[in-house]
């Protein structure tokens, strides 16, 4: 038997290694960079929680295993780089292991079972989630960005994530890669942990970034999930049902239109995507914690997976102190005592916060500011209806076209707040678990309340300069379609009539299913917002009609079956959108039909652009410097064009002189929320002008100037953003020189 799960078992990374081997990823080098992950992060955290807390059951080892394991790998990544020494990171985990091996009290660890063993078909269910959610990132996203240097429109922030994981493969003090001299203010803890794979695992940079991290995540996001759900419910089946809607199915109401690869997953976004994993993962202590079930090793375990998070989006710790704050008053009614338990965890969180903008780890957020229903201009039909093209983040205190009062706004507002909790209600149903009995007398229950209504909330209430408010809710996203599904557990009994759930179940599928196949576009006759009505709310509606008949006519309904239908309901409509979607791109994976770049998009790059800088990453040394004439996507350069060229950092692993400056703290501060981040001018206008005369307007001065004032040992003239002199050839050493790019060594 435990052979034939061992087989089972090992069909996640033979599958894994073979579907990235069909995007594109050498074999051998993903072989190596699952091996890497798996010692250096799973083992060692599932040791870890192991030692710390005990094991409950191996899912949950697994699961919060994977996330107290980036804390060590983390710590690891630290001492070896600072010490100069990252290749020798192999040396930490030697070290663990043979710890764990040489210390009996933690030997036994190695070996011993769980304190409840769980049902033997769990194996057979998680393989086959880790199975479904691997290839459904595989065949949506990873198949969607080739590798370098193929010719595509990538995300910017594929390229800025890049040159951060190139920086962190040697600095623990990272500056920012595309200005010279500038501290990083940013939250880079995952950007270390895919520097440390990428040098432990010997992989490329880009191929660990854009797909190896990417699978480990989603596997990460499902055992995660698991667990969550488990330790909330003490049930199997839980987190079997809680796994599958964050990595495979995501519970997100979406009956028309794009749907999400995972619930926090955005493949150019670690930072996002770790901060929803972190929230899951928080959920195995804080759970112990406030059932009044925790050890010391309960909370070293909540220390570090709190430190964690304050190198993730700032959104998780503000997070966990709104839902301390919800969870704190309710223990403090109930107990008639102040929870010192609770009020620990809210200043470990605010501990937290306070640290990671000590250590310059919160960036990325100049020039935010609270404005109610800000995140309104990111929904659909918004700029059709109301015209209003102004910039996030400007305006006063409400957003501009609500602020005017018009009656037809104020309609069109509404049914976007409306579509916006539709969207959410897979995870809103978590806040039953404060109105639910048995579950409302669990503090745990009013954690995850807390939670999840504050990340709704701020996005509602909050502006960034970049839409990112939306991260608040990200990082809510799978802990409130778990803790939907734990509520709807804690409803379940021996007396549940099954029949009349999967009947509303199945009616609100049915006609999410054929809105999504057949629904219509409404014609120009209509108003906008009526078509915007009908596009956004009305598919709900009829599934809610749907919904309604059969809970009516159900017999003898008490109100544990109606909430139980209710929850069925939101599900299941969740579902046709995401199984639609994984089909197609399943079937276009399948008969290979190519993905097809956008050349004219602005992010489209050329191959012969990407070759060189690849090129320059194999011949630079450590510590160069690059002076060029690229800093805006599309390339050419004009005033007000959109700043935020980082492909060069990213794929050469150069420090630059200046590149893009969009995400440069001095450039997001100076919007001072009138302006778009992406079209300042350059806070550093005298280095844009030396940039550009060191390709257009080349001489002797400027280049003795660069050289023994900051040191450029390179000048990368790109031919598509503009003239290149002649003079180049000869003033300089041509190193490399391809159809669009010329590379001169400066000494």
């Amino acid at each position: 038997m435990q052979a034939i799960r061992a087989g089972v078992w090992l069909t996640v990374p033979l599958a894994v290694v073979l579907m990235l081997a069909g995007v594109g990823d050498p074999v051998t080098e993903s072989i190596r960079y699952l091996i890497t992950w798996f010692l250096s992060v799973l083992v060692p955290g599932v040791l870890l929680w192991r030692a710390l807390v005990g094991s409950r059951s191996v899912p949950q080892d697994l699961g919060f295993g994977a996330v107290l394991g980036l804390c060590w790998q983390l710590a690891v990544w630290a001492v070896f780089t600072a010490l100069g020494v990252p290749r020798l990171q192999w040396l930490g985990v030697l070290f663990f292991l043979l710890t764990f091996l040489a210390v009996p009290r933690l030997r036994r660890h190695l070996a011993r079972g769980p304190e409840r063993p769980a049902p033997g078909w769990w194996h057979l269910v998680m393989v086959a989630c880790l199975l479904l959610a691997t290839l459904r990132t595989t065949v949506g996203l990873l198949r969607a960005w080739p590798l370098p240097p193929t010719a595509f429109d990538r995300h910017q922030d594929f390229w800025y994530q890049l040159g951060l994981v190139q920086v962190l493969r040697h600095d623990v003090t990272p500056p920012d890669p595309s200005v010279l001299g500038e501290p990083l203010i940013y939250h880079w803890f995952p950007n270390a942990s895919i520097a440390a794979q990428s040098v432990m695992a010997n992989a490329d940079p880009s191929h660990v970034l854009m797909h190896h991290w990417q699978l480990t995540f989603v596997i990460s996001l499902v055992v995660a999930g698991w667990a969550a759900g488990e330790a909330l419910t003490g049930k199997t089946w839980v987190g079997a049902v809680a796994g599958t809607l964050t990595g495979v199915l995501p519970g997100t109401l979406q009956l028309a239109g794009y749907a999400d690869a995972s619930p926090a997953q955005v493949v150019q976004g670690p930072t996002g995507a770790l901060a929803a994993l972190v929230m899951l993962g928080l959920v195995g202590p804080t759970v112990l914690i406030l059932r009044k079930q925790a050890t010391p090793g309960v909370w070293i375990a909540m220390a570090l997976m709190i430190g964690l998070a304050t190198g993730t989006k700032p959104t998780v710790l503000p997070i966990m102190l709104a839902g301390a704050a919800v969870v704190g008053l309710f223990a403090w009614i109930r107990e008639r005592r102040l929870p010192w338990r609770i009020v620990v965890i809210g200043a470990l969180a605010g501990g937290g916060f306070f640290l990671a903008t000590t250590f310059a780890l919160t960036g990325s957020t100049g020039g935010s500011r609270i404005q109610l229903l800000a995140s309104l201009r990111a929904l659909p039909f918004y700029q059709t209806v109301t015209g209003d093209k102004s910039f996030p983040a400007t305006g006063g205190w409400v957003l501009p076209t609500v602020a005017t009062g018009e009656e037809r706004l104020l309609w069109f507002a509404a049914i976007l707040v409306g579509y916006y909790l539709l969207l959410n209600s897979a995870r809103l149903l978590s806040l039953l678990g404060t109105a639910t009995s048995p579950a409302r007398r669990d503090p745990a229950y009013w954690w995850v309340a807390g939670c999840v209504a504050a990340g709704t909330t701020i996005t509602l209430v909050f502006s960034h300069t970049g839409y990112s408010e939306f991260h608040f809710l990200r990082t809510v996203t799978a802990l409130g379609v778990v803790g939907a599904v734990a509520v709807a557990s804690t409803l379940i009994d021996e007396t549940t009539r099954w029949r009349p759930i999967l009947a509303a179940a199945g009616a609100a599928f049915g006609v999410a299913m054929l809105t999504r196949l057949f629904w219509f576009e409404v014609t120009d006759v209509v108003t906008p917002v009526v078509r915007a009505y009908v596009a956004l709310l009305l598919p709900a509606q009829l599934v809610a009609v749907a919904a309604v008949i059969i809970i009516v006519l159900t017999k003898n309904r008490s109100r544990s079956l109606v909430l139980l239908q209710v929850i069925a309901v939101v599900i299941a409509a969740a579902l046709p959108n995401q199984v639609v979607v994984f089909g197609r791109n399943l079937y276009h994976a399948v008969t290979h039909q190519p993905v097809v770049a956008d050349k004219n998009d602005r992010t489209y790059l050329t191959a012969a652009e990407q070759e060189a800088m690849i090129w320059l990453r194999q011949n630079a040394q450590r510590g160069d410097v690059a002076v060029s004439n690229v800093f805006c996507m599309p390339a050419p350069y004009r005033r007000g064009c959109p700043d935020d060229a980082f492909w060069v950092s990213g794929l050469s692993g150069v420090q630059q002189y200046l590149g893009g400056w969009a995400y440069a703290p001095a450039n997001l501060e100076a919007t001072q929320n009138q302006f778009s981040f992406l079209t300042q001018p350059s806070p550093w206008p005298d280095r844009l002008q030396q940039s550009l005369d060191a390709v257009r307007r080349p001489n002797p001065r400027l280049f003795a100037m660069l050289k023994n004032d900051a040191g450029v040992d390179w000048v990368i003239a790109d031919l598509r953003a503009g003239p290149v002199s002649p003079r180049l050839d000869q003033l300089l050493e041509l190193a490399y020189s391809n159809s669009d790019i010329r590379i001169y060594r400066l000494r």
